[in-house]
């Protein structure tokens, strides 16, 4: 018996709004948007939209399952040494930045935001007490905060510093946070 396939359409449907969607985040524009708007900047029927994805929750939680498929992520899970975990937490941040942003900021107002950045946190945190292991549990609170969204943001966008000198600071902090 053959494996039932969904017909191409499909797929190239929510492709073609997941796009949209990560577009509309990185320019700032999702969240002031209509569901129409989404699906008419997709080349989609708003009943097609809802289908695939059921509501606007549904769009930010398909969107935040495709950056979860980012290969920086498996990097990191992959990794037991602390400084290339540095390294890579960096490298996702800067990679999905502009979109980040926009989730982060909605966070306070929108449930699917807040869900994804509290989802973030708990598989972050998970790793990170991974790369630790028990013995450095003190160093936990430290570190959970060196390598968050948040202090990525103040020391590329705020502090200025380049990703390469965000990357080195936050490992010699991280070095501290072991040794203390």
């Amino acid at each position: 018996m053959y494996a039932r396939r969904k017909p191409a359409g499909v797929n190239a449907s929510r492709a073609a709004v997941l796009a949209v969607v990560k577009e509309m985040l990185e320019d700032g524009s999702f969240h002031h948007s209509t569901v129409e708007e989404v699906a008419s900047r997709a080349g989609v029927s708003r009943a097609t939209l809802y289908q695939h994805f059921g509501s606007r929750l549904g769009l930010v939680d398909a969107y935040c399952d495709v950056m979860a498929e980012n290969p920086i992520l498996l990097q990191i899970r992959q990794t037991d040494d602390l400084e290339l975990f540095v390294e890579r937490a960096v490298e996702f941040w800067a990679s999905e930045e502009r979109g980040l942003v926009q989730l982060y900021g909605a966070a306070a107002v929108d449930p699917a935001a807040r869900d994804f950045v509290e989802r973030q946190r708990r598989d972050r945190y998970g790793e990170l007490r991974r790369v630790l292991g028990p013995g450095a549990k003190d160093a936990f609170p430290s570190l959970a905060a060196l390598t968050s969204f948040e202090t990525y943001l103040e020391l590329r966008r705020h502090a200025g510093l380049s990703r390469n000198d965000v990357v080195r600071t936050l490992q010699r902090m991280a070095r501290r946070s072991l040794s203390a």
